[in-house]
């Protein structure tokens, strides 16, 4: 499942599915990950990876995030997380 927060992508990544460079590795854990891609840059299919967290480490965290601390435009809002938190709510 993917989603538009700000001017990132967002993307679950489930058990079974692939993910990293190229989508050659397959998440083989129980715990679903979130990652976040920035849209601007075709680089994949949904942009330039960004980072990637387990949803246990974001559940809950509703302030903004600095996705990479060498880069502040790479920073999702308080109300980007927000959004975060629902998209997890709704789907685990």
């Amino acid at each position: 499942m993917t989603a538009s927060i700000e001017k990132f992508t967002v993307r679950f990544v489930n058990k079974g599915e692939t993910y990293g460079r190229d989508f050659c590795l397959t998440h083989d854990k129980d715990e679903p990950m979130i990652e976040f891609y920035d849209a601007r840059y075709p680089h994949t299919e949904f942009g330039q990876f960004v980072s990637r967290y387990y949803v246990k480490t974001l559940r809950g965290h509703t302030n903004g995030l600095s996705l990479d601390g060498g880069i502040p435009e790479w920073t999702v809002s308080a109300a980007g997380m927000t959004q975060v938190q629902k998209l997890i709510e709704q789907n685990y």
